[in-house]
């Protein structure tokens, strides 16, 4: 997060919320040029990011000089419009100069430090009126942060509302629990807490009129009665219960169990490949995508090969040469500061370590590279002798170089016959990510040099086997419904549990629907995010059309060629987030529609109801979308054509 000064007024100000405006001394650019505005925004929300990556958000469909030439004109652009540099330009890395105060970063700043008015009284979407959907993975991100400066207002505007409860201020309570209603109406806990806010105000009338609207939205909007508390609340205010305490969350202990299940279910063949690697001495790559327990499996079999050294790639790597082996190289010689190397050596690895000597440039030319190669090996030799293990994790942030010199010892060391004798190599990777590394990583396996093993989610009586590890007894029933929920992730599943429990609804059974936990949604949004814009819309579609979806009907509602809708069709299969013409598991589906925009909803359902106008599908169905697209008239007329197609099935 980029620190802003709190003088706005002796600065510059960057607002975000409710379009992209700059403002200085004596400069006012009321609505900034698009991509000026992303570059900004992306900046003040996410820090200081290299050149690279941000011409590669920027311009996706470039060639990567272009781009990096497109976002110098730029820079330079935005600088002869203000007359000053507002972006410090200086290193390879961007970053916002500390005078830029932004409104959006001030907002996430300010509900970090527990101002909840201050957060509830802003106003604005998140550069509202710009759309970014050609650009693949900024329009996924942009889409992002809309949701979750949403979500800040929300959660601000209820904290707000119990601490006013809390203190007794009830009718300023009933003010802000009010800001939650009109932002989210199905808020079940809102109306709960303005239930009994009327009720401790002595107007149990109003009490009862907020609990008869909170059954109308929610039938209307989802279809299902109010929560078994909310009625409960209802007929204890109706019985005129004298005693009604605060809705305080109940924060239940979660058992150690849960947080980490005993049982590593689902997993032999995935040991038994380790295994196999380990006793030919060659490096072994587990690949999977987040959440399937790659981490964990990696340093639960090195616990049984010796003691291990862990490191991680980290996303800046990948721009920069021999980064992830430079900090991997610094962890060795920190435990072994005893190892003295040869001149030669030292010479050689200087460059990515210039504090042995003098330092120079990363190596250029074969030759170097070749010296730095081995330098390399002679350190791992002198070094690994200590260790049994290397753990990489992360892999797909591990830059071109750094792979590339993996490689060249892993094979040097097997020609030399040097392997028994150093560390054995488990690593892990994410699929997709690093094509680079993918590719070196098919050579070496298909070279008989390395292993892969593919991990996949678990299937059901896997999930009952992780289960069966858990002490939670009321949960050892919900293997099917939870292998369905969450595609089989051992992450998914636990927090799902996790979610569950804290809310106290496991005693209730697994609910039909239920919003991506904290961590899983984050680790969903980014895999929708690596989406094409084609893609992504076809998920979309999917998430609003359910069982009526087909490629037909997708070709017609984005008046797309099929050619294209099959190639993002294709795309989705690829990256294992659609089956069947179904979402791989429902957790997606709901992250998909937390993270659709509204105008978007409302774009695809008003497109759906006209095309399925002309087929033969049931009249509910299309007052469905009729109401979700906002035209009640017509939602009304299919109503009664519904309450007409039953009396004739019931007639007959």
């Amino acid at each position: 997060m980029v620190a802003h000064d709190d003088g706005a007024g002796t600065g510059w100000r960057l607002e975000l919320l409710g379009g992209a405006v700059l403002q200085g001394p004596a400069v006012r650019l009321e609505r900034l040029e698009r991509k000026t505005a992303a570059l900004l925004a992306y900046l003040a929300l996410r820090g200081a990011t290299a050149r690279a990556p941000l011409a590669e958000l920027l311009w996706p469909d470039s060639k990567r000089e272009t781009g990096r030439n497109n976002l110098r004109q730029l820079l330079r652009r935005l600088r002869e419009a203000v007359g000053t540099g507002l972006v410090d330009t200086s290193q390879e890395t961007l970053r916002l100069v500390p005078r830029l105060n932004c409104d959006a970063a001030r907002l996430v700043q300010a509900f970090s430090s527990g101002r909840y008015a201050e957060v509830g009284r802003q106003e604005g979407e998140f550069l509202h009126g710009y759309a970014y959907d050609d650009c693949g993975e900024l329009g996924g991100w942009v889409h992002g942060q809309r949701a979750h400066l949403r979500d800040l207002r929300l959660r601000a505007c209820e904290e707000e509302a119990e601490r006013l409860e809390r203190e007794g201020q009830l009718r300023a309570a009933l003010e802000w629990n009010l800001r939650v209603l009109e932002q989210e109406s199905t808020r079940e806990s809102a109306w709960r807490r303005s239930m009994r806010l009327h009720c401790l105000l002595g107007d149990r009338a109003s009490a009862l009129r907020a609990y008869s609207r909170c059954c109308a939205v929610l039938e209307h909007e989802l279809g299902t009665p109010p929560m078994e508390e909310t009625q409960a609340l209802a007929r204890d205010i109706e019985r005129g219960v004298p005693e009604l305490s605060s809705e305080r969350p109940v924060r239940r202990e979660l058992p150690l169990s849960v947080l980490r299940p005993r049982v590593l279910a689902g997993r032999e063949r995935a040991w038994a490949l380790l295994e196999t690697a380990w006793k030919a001495r060659m490096p072994a790559f587990v690949v999977g995508e987040p959440g399937l327990g790659k981490t964990r499996l990696l340093t639960e079999f090195a616990a049984t090969c010796g003691r291990p050294i862990v490191f991680a790639s980290r996303p800046g790597d990948t721009t920069v040469p021999f980064a992830s082996h430079a900090r991997f190289w610094r962890l060795m010689l920190a435990q072994r500061p005893d190892v003295v190397l040869p001149p030669w050596a030292r010479r050689a690895l200087a460059c990515i370590l210039p504090e042995l000597e003098d330092g120079s440039f990363p190596p250029s030319g074969e030759v170097e590279k070749v010296r730095l190669f081995s330098a390399m090996l002679e350190l791992l030799r002198l070094t690994g002798e200590s260790f049994g293990t290397v753990i990489a994790d992360d892999l797909q942030y591990m830059d071109a170089a750094s792979f590339e010199a993996i490689s060249n010892m892993v094979s040097t060391a097997t020609d030399t016959g040097m392997m028994p004798r150093l560390p054995h190599l488990v690593a892990g990777l994410r699929p997709g990510e690093a094509p680079h590394v993918e590719a070196l990583i098919r050579r070496m396996a298909d070279a008989g040099l390395a292993v892969r093993v593919d991990l996949a989610p678990l299937s059901t009586s896997e999930v009952a086997e992780m289960l069966g590890g858990v002490d939670m007894p009321e949960a050892s029933g919900f293997a099917e419904p939870l292998a369905r929920f969450t595609g089989g992730n051992p992450l998914f599943i636990v927090e799902t549990l996790k979610s569950l429990i804290e809310s106290g609804e496991l005693a209730r059974g697994l609910p039909r629907a239920l919003p991506p936990p904290g961590r899983v949604g984050a680790i969903l949004e980014r895999r929708l995010e690596r989406l094409s814009a084609p893609a992504l819309r076809l998920a979309r579609l999917l998430a609003v059309a359910r069982q009526q979806f087909s490629l037909e009907l997708a070709a017609q509602v984005l008046d797309a060629h099929p050619l294209h809708i099959e190639q993002g069709w294709e795309e989705l299969l690829a990256a294992q987030l659609v089956r069947d013409h179904w979402f791989t598991h429902d957790l997606l589906y709901e992250a998909v529609l937390q993270h659709l925009p509204a105008p978007v909803g409302v774009w695809l359902h008003q497109r759906v109801a006209e095309h399925l106008s002309q087929r033969k599908v049931p009249a509910s169905l299309l007052a469905h979308h009729w109401r979700e697209a906002g035209d009640v008239a017509r939602a009304a007329l299919f109503d009664e054509r519904s309450q007409q197609e039953a009396l004739v099935v019931r007639g007959a």
